[in-house]
């Protein structure tokens, strides 16, 4: 009987616990998650940086990146990665 009484009462002290600690696992809901840039934004985003002749546009959720197959300003094919929440060009390599 004292063995029953002790894994109700440790039972009980579990619970208890895992209540107090799933109140504080919620996130705020005022808290946002950052926006993605779209592939239209992305596409004129590249465009206003002389950009064009797009062949490839593929997001990478990932690695945060959007992957494009382009033209740049001198018309060599280049493979850019975007930041996926700014826009920012990282990174261009000649294709």
């Amino acid at each position: 009987m004292m063995k029953n009484m002790k894994f109700k009462s440790l039972l009980l002290l579990c619970s208890a616990t895992g209540v107090f600690f799933s109140q504080h696992s919620f996130a705020d809901p005022t808290d946002e998650a950052p926006e993605v840039i779209g592939i239209p934004t992305a596409v004129k985003i590249l465009e206003k940086s002389g950009y064009y002749d797009f062949r490839k546009i593929k997001v990478v959720r990932e690695y945060n990146e959007i992957a494009v197959d382009a033209r740049n300003k001198e018309g060599h094919r280049v493979e850019l990665e975007m930041d996926l929440y700014t826009g920012e060009v990282v990174q261009e390599q000649l294709d």
